[in-house]
């Protein structure tokens, strides 16, 4: 098997990580560079292969080939490599972490692990999940977030207010929502996702929260007829997310409701309400699986 075959089991990877610039000597007639291995990645990028670039010639290789965009993950500077190898995190990299590192005492969190659960990710400072909280004794609610600083200050408010149907998590959810839902005893009904913030000048990190990985876990850990819950104030995220989620959803995944759907909960987050107070729409979709 020659060289230029080899390259072609790229279309064939689940995952690949491109660092810095490179020049391939296939044969002494044919050279494949940045640019070729680029198209060759744009192709495996339309086989659900999730990409990861790294430095300013394998952003630049990719550059423009936007029908595959969503698949990239993108980081010019090479710096945060080194960073990476020092034990640092790198964000994309991150994803290759399957599983929660601590077990999660469910019945110390929860008052009853018998109801379902409704988690929200990306759940920011936690006022939309206390209220729903409030609002809904009957289910419990777990906040995912990265920012530990946050995920901190929500915990200590869950404790003042002696909530024992609400928790909150500091974690990448992309990595590690399976691992976690899958060890709660009752059913997982409901997820949402709510206004990731979009990167407009990087095309390809829009809608960076939802990738493969954590379609296919929501997929798999949902109840039948539990829903999905997808919003945010830019179309193009929210058509983006919900692309994602029918795409990899294991053909599990339908429209419930769809174009200018009201909120069903009764219950806004902070920049919902920031962005309806300015007279802005909100995009919304319910997914359901079947």
């Amino acid at each position: 098997m020659n060289n230029w075959k080899y390259l072609t089991q790229l279309n064939y990877c689940l995952k690949i990580l491109w660092i810095g610039p490179t020049s391939f000597d296939l044969t002494e007639e044919f050279s494949v560079g940045a640019t070729q291995l680029g198209q060759i990645l744009n192709k495996a990028s339309h086989n659900s292969c999730d990409i990861i670039l790294v430095g300013v010639a394998a952003c630049k290789a990719v550059k423009g080939m936007s029908d595959s965009s969503s698949q990239y993950t993108a980081f010019e500077n090479e710096s945060i490599v080194w960073e990476f190898l020092k034990g640092g995190i790198l964000p994309g990299i991150a994803a290759l972490d399957k599983s929660y590192p601590y077990q999660i005492p469910w019945d110390d969190v929860f008052s009853d692990t018998t109801q379902p659960l409704f988690v929200d990710i990306g759940s920011g400072n936690g006022l939309f999940l206390f209220q729903m909280a409030r609002n809904w004794e009957g289910l419990n609610f777990l906040g995912l977030e990265m920012n530990e600083k946050l995920v901190v200050r929500c915990l200590q408010d869950v404790t003042l207010a002696g909530k024992r149907n609400l928790y909150f998590l500091s974690t990448n959810a992309t990595s590690t929502f399976r691992s976690i839902v899958s060890s709660y005893p009752g059913q997982l009904t409901l997820v949402s996702i709510q206004c990731p913030n979009p990167d407009f000048n990087k095309e390809q990190n829009r809608w960076r929260m939802v990738r493969r990985m954590l379609v296919e876990a929501v997929a798999d850990l949902l109840q039948v007829n539990g829903k999905i819950y997808l919003q945010s104030d830019v179309e193009s995220v929210l058509l983006g997310m919900k692309e994602q989620f029918i795409s990899h959803g294991k053909g599990q995944l339908v429209v419930d409701s769809d174009g200018r759907m009201e909120n069903p909960f009764g219950v806004v987050s902070d920049w919902e309400r920031h962005v309806l107070a300015r007279g802005a729409p909100m995009y919304r979709t319910m997914l359901r699986k079947v």
